[in-house]
């Protein structure tokens, strides 16, 4: 997949201080991309920058220029992808002109369109993670956070609102989004099941789980 080459999002080059050109920022992004590619089929541990190097065509000293290290480029895609991903769906949960359970419906489905269609990117949930510094996870900790908390706060404005019917908020968004990001280990495109109906299934699903306070 060349998805990552498409999203437009900012390469975390070595130096960040320093402006690039687009033919620069272009060859960070196709780093990214082809690392995240490797990462995802081979595992992280089992691609070395040669590797790296090589399937970008750049030297190894000309990859430095871009990345310090290999763990610099693996904090690049999760960082740039979650990045994205909080942003487009913050906004969706903080509509407030829309309400709770149709901004819910909508940051579900695009949840689980960008864990289909974004698969490359998704090593946030890998052990990998235990490769990033620790003021690296942190930011990484922070954006997870950020997303799940817009998730709890939607609940909890649809439990107001009497759409709702749950006793903890944050416990709910937890075991959903806990939902949401096992599809990446068991869901392929090229199964029985198209994307639109995943999506339908678990919106389904989060809304039941939205009633789970429901007298039986």
């Amino acid at each position: 997949m060349t998805a990552v080459l498409q999203t437009g999002l900012v390469p975390v080059p070595r130096d960040a201080s320093q402006p690039t050109s687009p033919i620069e920022r272009t060859m960070a992004d196709a780093i990214l991309a082809r690392a995240a590619s490797l990462f995802s089929n081979r595992g992280y541990h089992a691609v070395g920058i040669r590797d790296l190097a090589d399937a970008v065509g750049l030297s190894t000293s000309t990859l430095y220029h871009y990345y310090a290290n290999k763990q610099d480029i693996l904090f690049a895609i999760i960082n740039n992808f979650l990045e994205e991903f909080t942003r487009r769906l913050i906004a969706i949960l903080r509509e407030t002109g829309v309400p709770p359970r149709e901004r819910l419906e909508h940051a579900i489905t695009d949840h689980v369109t960008l864990t289909v269609t974004r698969s490359e990117e998704l090593l946030a949930g890998n052990p990998v993670l235990n490769a990033l510094s620790q003021e690296q996870r942190a930011r990484i900790a922070a954006l997870r956070r950020s997303y799940r908390d817009a998730v709890r706060d939607v609940i909890a404005e649809g439990v107001v609102a009497g759409d709702f019917h749950v006793e903890d908020p944050l416990l709910t968004a937890m075991a959903m989004l806990d939902m949401l990001d096992g599809i990446r280990s068991w869901y392929h495109l090229d199964g029985q099941l198209d994307l639109p109906e995943l999506a339908a299934r678990y919106r389904a699903y989060a809304l039941a789980l939205c009633r789970s306070g429901d007298s039986p």
